[in-house]
């Protein structure tokens, strides 16, 4: 008899705890369902998105590569700020736009033997934003950059520096068309390949000049060619009306070695010569540590006089937040004098966002220069 009566006690014992956890998980499961709508209701309460509006992102990444461009402007850095605009169901396609931008100052002090010594602080402020879309019928975009220049305390308005858009039709082929550098520019040697900032005034650049044009570019891996079809319209100051020109380039750009061969065809009119020019480039590298870039030309400006040109620039690294570099250049003209230049800089970068850097810049019969430069990036 007491062993029944223990046993039913041990029940009533265990039922009772049983009973005291179901209230406990029955308390907090009613906690948990008054918090969810608690958060219905502020949800409820938020303006709603329109049945259109795409998910946006904005973060670091790295600079982008326009194809058939190449970003010969050392103030840009390697980053950018890159904001994407995920698909809806409206608008299947991605579209991402990516800005960055620049401002630096320069302590600059010229000896020119002809004339007074000039000292000067100048300053410029650059932006580049390029936004691109993948299409059902490949990936179209555009790049615009402005530019302005400062010196002294006046204003100076903002101009356009370049404009590009292109319509990538293949992986392999690119139409493309703007304001931007020529096929004809030989990116190497002196002028091609410096860092040069506020150096690089001598004329022994292999650069025909900016000009508008519409480019066709086949790349695949390291091997690229393209032609262009541009508008002679604005050279030098003069105006050629209805004459147009073409250019041309085929270039190889590997790890450890690469090279380029151009040209360039303007119409001059009936006022002037036709200005041309062909040309060739070539650099090796040594993984990060140095790298030697070289190109010559030979051309005809818009007066008729013939020239040749010729350069070669050093770069290394003296570790990893110092390089420094020196170039030579010769310009051999038909019927005036020649023109022998050096330049050199080193320039410090702790991080992608900063450069400081000493340059200096030689030219015989004309001019010496010394400046400090800073640059700073975002």
């Amino acid at each position: 008899m007491r062993s029944i009566k223990t046993v039913l006690f041990c029940g009533a014992a265990l039922a009772s705890l049983s009973l005291q956890a179901h209230a406990d998980d029955l308390s907090a499961l009613k906690h948990e369902i008054e918090q969810l709508n608690s958060r219905l209701a502020q949800l409820e309460a938020a303006p709603a998105l329109p049945a259109d509006a795409a998910l946006i992102t904005i973060s670091s990444g790295a600079a982008p590569v326009v194809p058939g461009l190449v970003e010969t402007d050392p103030g840009y850095g390697d980053v950018a700020t890159v904001i994407s605009v995920l698909p809806t169901a409206d608008a299947p396609a991605t579209t991402t736009i990516t800005w960055t931008g620049y401002a630096r100052a320069g302590f600059v002090f010229v000896d020119n033997k002809d004339a007074d010594n000039d000292l000067d602080v100048k300053a410029r402020g650059e932006i580049k934003v390029v936004g691109e879309t993948d299409t059902s019928v490949g990936q179209v975009g555009a790049l615009v950059k402005i530019r302005a220049d400062f010196d002294g305390n006046g204003t100076v308005d903002a101009y356009g520096k370049e404009v590009w858009g292109w319509w990538a039709m293949t992986p392999e082929l690119t139409l493309g068309g703007g304001y931007s550098g020529s096929l004809g520019n030989v990116g190497y040697g002196y002028d091609g390949a410096c860092s040069c900032y506020y150096t690089d005034n001598a004329d022994v650049a292999m650069n025909p000049g900016d000009t508008t044009q519409l480019r066709l570019t086949y790349a695949s891996g390291p091997f690229t060619m393209a032609v262009a079809l541009e508008d002679a319209s604005e050279d030098e100051g003069v105006s050629y009306p209805n004459e147009l020109g073409a250019a041309g380039e085929i270039k190889y750009a590997g790890d450890a070695i690469g090279g380029e061969i151009s040209g360039v065809w303007r119409d001059g009119g009936d006022a002037d010569e036709d200005l041309y020019q062909v040309g060739a480039g070539l650099s090796f590298s040594l993984a990060s540590m140095a790298s030697i870039s070289a190109g010559a030309a030979y051309g005809q400006q818009h007066d008729g006089e013939t020239y040749w040109v010729a350069s070669a620039l050093a770069s290394a690294s003296l570790n990893d937040a110092i390089h420094a570099e020196v170039a030579y250049g010769h310009r051999n003209y038909e019927d005036s004098d020649d023109v022998n230049a050096v330049l050199g800089g080193i320039y410090y970068d702790p991080v992608s966002q900063l450069t400081i850097g000493v340059e200096g810049e030689w030219i015989d019969n004309s001019s010496t220069q010394v400046d400090l430069v800073t640059v700073f990036r975002f």
